[in-house]
């Protein structure tokens, strides 16, 4: 959805305005004849509560409820903006107007004018890119103005358009390619769309092959994709701002375009969901389109190794033992452990860049999800100030991080009698002992490995959201990557 933001919209032209009410809101800013609607409805805001009325101008008005003021929240504040993007869509509307008259908790209004207009603009998101039938008879996103808080002037109302729409197509870059067929989106195209992104933002994007793969001596890569047909790819983006980068970051992503499990196969149950298993690389593409479009003081170096995972008479075997780029020796206990072997050659290659801060993204393991659900990403990290800071960005753009221990403790359970470290430490702990596991690869003090299994897509719709690809991370780094330009 186009989403615009005016402090002086024009009411008349809309087919449809949408007010947000929490009960009480009998202080709160409103246009009077809206005021007028409230109280011949006798509307009082309650959560559960939405009332249409013809009106003219606009043809149509919505009041829905939001609740006690006091426990106001942007969960909320999305579900909301869904109900009005789906609503809009089911009545053909062209043109709509929201207005949200407060503030979210903690929050400025430029922040939370912002924050509204970003997921108002993906509220209507739906991938269709291969529904033949009716085709013709989709219906078309309608375009969306959002009533700017009066405390915003126009040169701040300027820049929250400009940054909207950088978040918006970034976030859409992410869904579309996770959410794409595994048939489609290989480990080839995955590395294609990388380099299109990077010629129309302006940045540098180098693309390794199988060759150069087996010459930079990337065992972990090199043997998970044995068992495939597609050849594996090894992507790095580079975006370096016009005046001198206050920092360098360096973000990872797992891009295993699709994960049967390899040898040690998964059930087939669900098993069309592994086409998910890049959403990690999908992010880090996401996240440096958006940094460059915003034009933000940090220079970013976004990584993915990319292939897939499957089973065939070379595919590689539990017992053997793989030496990694960085020359520890891996023994292999289950190939289905494999994004772990393709970040560790990864977060060595990033440690070579010698950045300020790494972070990696990785649909990693089902042990996160059976901890944390769907509500919050893993965080693992031996840097507390790190962590502190991505828990309060996640917090402010409600994108959840919850942190888990990494301690050296659980380094026995990945311990190999045959190599240095083996890739899987068995069933309990499996989300640290990943995480341990990639820590022997990293060299940079402070580094974050998110594991976004539970997030990174949604099995079906929900009130927030749309079934398949939530971009989970992007947001929520992009404001890390703004509160280091401020600093």
């Amino acid at each position: 959805m186009q989403v615009d933001i005016s402090r002086d919209p024009k009411l008349s032209k809309l087919d449809h305005l949408f007010v947000l009410l929490a009960e009480d809101n009998r202080d709160v800013d409103v246009p009077p004849d809206v005021r007028k609607v409230i109280g011949d409805a006798r509307f009082e805001g309650r959560g559960d509560e939405a009332i249409t009325v013809l009106h003219d101008p606009p043809r149509k008005l919505t009041l829905i409820g939001l609740g006690k003021a006091d426990k106001l929240s942007l969960r909320g504040l999305r579900a909301a903006l869904t109900t009005i993007a789906r609503t809009a869509k089911k009545q053909r509307d062209k043109t709509i107007g929201v207005l949200f008259p407060y503030l979210l908790p903690n929050l400025d209004a430029a922040q939370t004018t912002r924050i509204a207009a970003d997921y108002l603009s993906g509220a209507d998101y739906k991938y269709d890119a291969y529904i033949t039938v009716k085709k013709e008879d989709k219906r078309p996103s309608a375009a969306a103005t959002l009533v700017a808080h009066p405390d915003l002037d126009s040169k701040t109302v300027k820049a929250l358009n400009a940054q909207v729409s950088a978040v918006a197509d970034a976030i859409r870059t992410v869904r579309d390619l996770a959410n794409g067929p595994c048939n489609i989106i290989t480990a080839t195209a995955l590395a294609d769309r990388a380099e299109a992104v990077a010629a129309e933002v302006g940045i540098k994007c180098t693309v390794y092959g199988k060759r150069d793969i087996q010459r930079m001596k990337m065992g972990g890569l090199i043997a998970v994709n044995r068992g495939s047909v597609e050849e594996p790819r090894f992507v790095v983006m580079e975006y370096t701002p016009k005046k001198r980068a206050k920092q360098h970051v360096a973000l990872v992503g797992k891009g295993i375009t699709f994960d049967s499990g390899g040898i040690s196969i998964k059930p087939a149950e669900k098993m069309e969901e592994m086409k998910f298993d890049m959403c990690g690389a999908a992010s880090v593409i996401g996240i440096i389109e958006a940094a460059a479009k915003m034009e933000l003081p940090v220079k970013v170096t976004s990584i993915f190794a990319a292939t897939d995972n499957l089973p065939s008479g070379s595919a590689y075997k539990p017992g053997e033992i793989i030496t990694m780029m960085n020359g520890k020796t891996v023994e292999v206990v289950n190939t289905d452990a494999e994004g772990r072997m393709v970040l560790a050659d990864a977060l060595h290659y990033a440690s070579g860049l010698k950045p300020n801060h790494i972070i990696d993204y990785a649909t990693l393991t089902g042990a996160c999800v059976v901890a944390l659900g769907s509500e919050a990403s893993g965080l693992f990290t031996p840097d507390d100030e790190l962590a502190r800071k991505l828990i309060e960005c996640g917090e402010r753009v409600g994108d959840r991080l919850w942190r888990l221990p990494i301690w050296d403790e659980y380094k026995d359970l990945v311990r190999s009698d045959w190599a240095d470290i083996k890739n899987s430490g068995g069933r309990w702990g499996g989300a640290t002992t990943a995480a341990v596991f990639l820590k022997e690869f990293v060299d940079c003090p402070s580094w974050a490995h998110l594991d976004i299994a539970g997030t990174a897509y949604a099995e079906s719709e929900t009130s927030r959201d749309a079934r398949g690809s939530t971009a989970a991370g992007v947001r929520m780094t992009l404001e890390f990557l703004e509160s280091l330009s401020r600093s």
